[in-house]
C-alpha cells in the first residue's frame, strides 16, 4: 500500500489521530526521511484544505507537530 493510500486509511479510521501517527512511525522505523514525511503530509493537507476537510486537516497538523518535535499541551506526559 502507498503511503498516500495508508495516510487517507487512517484519516478514514475511528481513530484518525492514533492511526495516522502510528503510520507516520512506522515510516520512521523503516527509515523514511523525516522531510520527506513531513512533505507528503504537507501535501495531504493542501488537498484536505482544497476539500474543506478542516477535521482531518486538524489530525494532519497534529502529526506534523509530532514529526517537528512539537506536541500540544494534551499529548504531552
Amino acid at each position: 500500500m502507498a503511503i498516500t493510500e495508508d495516510f487517507n486509511a487512517a484519516l478514514a479510521s475511528e481513530k484518525p489521530l492514533e492511526r495516522l501517527r502510528r503510520t507516520v512511525e512506522r515510516e520512521l522505523e523503516a527509515v523514511v526521511r523525516r522531510e520527506q514525511l513531513l512533505a507528503q503530509l504537507e501535501d495531504l493537507r493542501a488537498d484536505l484544505r482544497a476539500s474543506s476537510r478542516e477535521d482531518d486537516e486538524d489530525v494532519v497538523l497534529e502529526v506534523m507537530d509530532f514529526l517537528t518535535g512539537w506536541f500540544s499541551p494534551h499529548v504531552r506526559r
